[in-house]
């Protein structure tokens, strides 16, 4: 936004350099340069046009007599707004214009002596479509550099936060000027009589907070007076007409969009509703907008005559034809406004406002102030107005206490110093006790919501510069970290210890991933999505792991050991899970490979190697687990796959991705995975977060470790190999015959051999320990057989082989 501080000085009474009100804007937070307007021109005056005919040799020129009220001057021109009357800014011989000297010219057999300027000409518009003509009552044969304030008037051009809508005016900007020096602002409200009331508005949405129509009758359609023009080209705005340049003129001095409408265009009432689905609308732009359901439109009983909030149509636009109109000043919600301007791709002064929250209460100050320039302006009388205030504002009431201020800024301000500060601000407050109740203002209700948003404003304006150095005040009392922290900070020290990268992913990403892993895309969606690929929330790690694979892929990086610990969503909870993704070769110390038949420090990543390391994962959180192959993720190698089993629930899994799936995603056949569900986050907050099914829950509850005294009595080792049906699990054999006899220390299974399509050989290590006493040979034999027979009752057919 740009703003002249000849303007700013009419609502504030201030004599101090633009430099150092820029600096002190710039310290309250309100981003803000400096620069003078224009750039100062020698040799240009104001001259009045005595007549103007057509160049007899030269189509499109018009030959101009001119006078500077003592000499009259000769001058050809393309423009044709210009008229015998008018008052207009002449470049003599020897100005420079744009770099270029002017020159007596010959056009044909006519000399022009200088040049007739428009605001391209002047440096201060980027295209003009004729001359820049003063008001008839200017008085020539000045310097024109005067009238304009070239290289005189300095601009401020302010950049704000998304939160500070209530800047983007000269009341905004000013009433923070005049809160920074202690000063205070003006202002001046019109006062009116209307006849009639016979306005019709309908308002058949919620996204309306007010609305005012005013009808005005028998208007003339002009320029604008010189004052109004200048502030307006001084503020980057094109000037057109007396009407819609008071409608910009408003919504710079005030903050509050305002459109007009020609009213003998309207067909019947005003009705202001939801956009019709497919609807069309050409807007002042020229381009034809197809709207949807969501879009909020002003339409009469026949069509769409506006989009609320971000720009007008063509089929109601204000021409030098229009004689009524009807003024519409009101006030949507911001965020249907912004929804509609980026899906339209449409960026005007109005949508940039009311996306920041325009101020309800001053709705219909502001139309009164544009209704009362129209009348002095351009004639007419006020036949109707229809004020519908839909949702009054009623202040938020917020508690401020000086003990908050001061241990948040760590300075006491005295209660004095705050109630200035604020009520400087505009913000009204109360004292109470030693505390002040303080009532947000309309302007600022998207802004301050609580009593740490009323500490920035008093720090702001009371000057982060003031605050004085100071050591920090740091408590002594130890502090204990949380159980979670912990449990956390060792799950990701594990993974780093062992050699993975940790990395960092959105938590939103593509449904195709989703369809290429067969798997059902997430419920919960994205509405307002930028990117498709950004458009769910995942409920698995693995999708951002694979993303990552490509990328690094793209690089060339084919070795990976990746890690991430993040969140997943579901529709009724959210979940922090552990997964990894390995690829490629792994670093494990100097041994020989047997493949490549030599001695190295890498081999390749494999499922035991992966499943070795969620083990050992596990073991060092003091967890006992088992293994299972049912109900595992469809994207993985059914053979090279395993669930992880904690009392009874599925917490994890480790495995291969499938070939098919490798195949698709154009990743290693040999890629491996694992995802382990950590710890439940509820939605509800008084929900236990403590629950069964996640390792957290584990951990908490695990048993205590339990140091015993190293055996006395060696343990006997015996190789046993069991016939069994090829269908037995390996696993489950294993599980039941530790469980079969108290004597069993450990089990080590080291071959299955294929005995037939039928049978299977497997063979395991067993130690057999009595702690109270030595096993001889025959007690081992008799233990074994009675370990047989137990086996035998869960798998009839097995055998022990000779």
């Amino acid at each position: 936004m740009k703003i002249p501080y000849s303007w700013i000085k009419e609502f504030v009474d201030i004599d101090i350099p633009a430099e150092e009100v820029a600096e002190k804007l710039n310290l309250i937070g309100i981003e803000t340069n400096v620069y003078k307007f224009g750039n100062y021109i020698p040799n240009i005056i104001t001259v009045k046009v005595l007549s103007v005919e057509k160049h007899p040799e030269k189509d499109k020129l018009f030959v101009c007599k001119v006078s500077n009220g003592q000499k009259e001057y000769q001058v050809i021109t393309g423009a044709d707004n210009v008229k015998a009357g008018n008052v207009a800014i002449l470049a003599k011989v020897g100005a420079n214009i744009l770099g270029k000297e002017i020159k007596l010219v010959n056009f044909g057999s006519f000399t022009s002596e200088g040049m007739l300027l428009s605001l391209e000409e002047l440096g201060l518009e980027e295209k003009s479509d004729g001359l820049f003509l003063l008001d008839e009552d200017t008085p020539v044969g000045v310097d024109a550099n005067e009238i304009l304030d070239l290289g005189k008037d300095d601009i401020f051009e302010v950049e704000i936060t998304p939160n500070r809508g209530d800047v983007l005016s000269v009341r905004g900007l000013s009433r923070e000027i005049a809160a920074a020096f202690g000063l205070k602002r003006k202002d001046y409200y019109p006062q009116l009589s209307t006849v009639g009331d016979y306005v019709k508005i309908n308002i058949q949405t919620d996204k309306v907070l007010r609305y005012k129509a005013t009808v005005i009758k028998g208007i003339k359609i002009r320029q604008s007076p010189l004052s109004i023009r200048l502030k307006l080209i001084k503020s980057g705005i094109s000037v057109i007409n007396n009407i819609v340049d008071i409608t910009n003129y408003i919504l710079l001095q005030e903050g509050q969009p305002l459109h007009a409408f020609d009213l003998d265009r309207i067909e019947g009432k005003i009705t202001v509703r939801n956009a019709f689905e497919g609807e069309k609308i050409i807007t002042l732009d020229g381009q034809e907008r197809v709207l949807t359901f969501g879009d909020i439109v002003i339409a009469d009983d026949k069509k769409a005559l506006a989009i609320a909030g971000v720009i007008g149509g063509e089929n109601s636009k204000i021409d030098e034809n229009t004689q009524n109109i009807l003024l519409e000043a009101a006030v949507f919600d911001p965020i249907s406004v912004r929804k509609t301007a980026k899906r339209l791709s449409i960026l005007t002064d109005s949508s940039y406002r009311f996306e920041r929250g325009v101020d309800v209460e001053n709705c219909s100050t502001a139309s009164d102030k544009a209704i009362s320039l129209i009348l002095s302006l351009s004639g007419g009388e006020v036949r109707a107005v229809k004020d519908l205030y839909l949702k009054p504002y009623q202040p938020k009431t917020i508690v401020l206490r000086p003990s908050f201020i001061e241990k948040v800024l760590g300075s006491k301000i005295e209660s004095e110093t705050v109630e200035k500060i604020l009520t400087g601000l505009e913000i009204p407050v109360e004292k109470h006790g030693e505390d002040f109740k303080v009532y947000i203002p309309s302007f600022r209700t998207y802004d301050l919501e609580r009593e740490i948003d009323l500490v920035e404003e008093v720090a702001r304006i009371y000057g982060y510069d003031n605050f004085k150095e100071d050591y920090l005040k740091i408590f002594t009392k130890t502090f204990n970290r949380p159980k979670d922290y912990e449990f956390d900070t060792k799950v990701r020290q594990f993974f780093l210890d062992n050699g993975f990268t940790e990395v960092l992913n959105y938590t939103f990403t593509s449904p195709d991933f989703y369809t290429t892993l067969s798997l059902p895309v997430p419920k919960i969606q994205i509405l307002n999505y930028i990117l498709k690929s950004q458009s769910v929330m995942r409920d698995t790690i693995i999708v951002s792991l694979i993303q990552n694979q490509i990328e690094n892929l793209r690089f060339g990086r084919k070795d990976l050991s990746i890690f991430e610990i993040s969140s997943t969503f579901f529709e009724d909870h959210e979940s922090i899970n552990v997964a990894g993704l390995v690829s490629g070769k792994l670093v494990d110390g100097y041994n020989y490979t047997s493949p490549v038949r030599s001695f190295r420090t890498d081999r390749d990543w494999d499922f035991l190697s992966l499943k070795g390391v969620v083990n050992n994962l596990l073991n060092s959180l003091g967890l006992e687990y088992s293994i299972s192959d049912e109900n595992l993720p469809v994207f993985l190698h059914p053979y090279e796959s395993a669930n992880i089993v904690i009392n009874g629930f599925i917490v994890g899994y480790v495995g291969k991705i499938h070939p098919q799936i490798a195949a698709e995603f154009e990743i290693p056949k040999n890629t491996f995975v694992f995802e382990l569900k950590l710890k439940y986050v509820p939605r509800e907050i008084k929900e236990n977060p403590v629950k069964e099914g996640y390792i957290y829950t584990y951990y908490l509850n695990k048993r205590p470790v339990i140091y015993k005294e190293i055996p006395k009595h060696p343990p006997v080792k015996r190789d046993l190999a069991f016939v069994v049906d090829v269908n037995v699990k390996v696993g489950s054999l294993i599980e039941d015959l530790k469980n079969s006899s108290n004597l069993i220390k450990n089990v080590k299974l080291f071959d299955v051999y294929f005995l037939s399509e039928c049978l299977k050989s497997v063979a395991v290590s067993v130690e057999f320990l009595n702690p109270d006493k030595s096993l001889s040979d025959e007690e081992v034999n008799v233990e074994v057989e009675e370990i047989l027979n137990k086996l035998k009752l869960i798998y009839p057919d097995i055998e022990l082989r000779k």
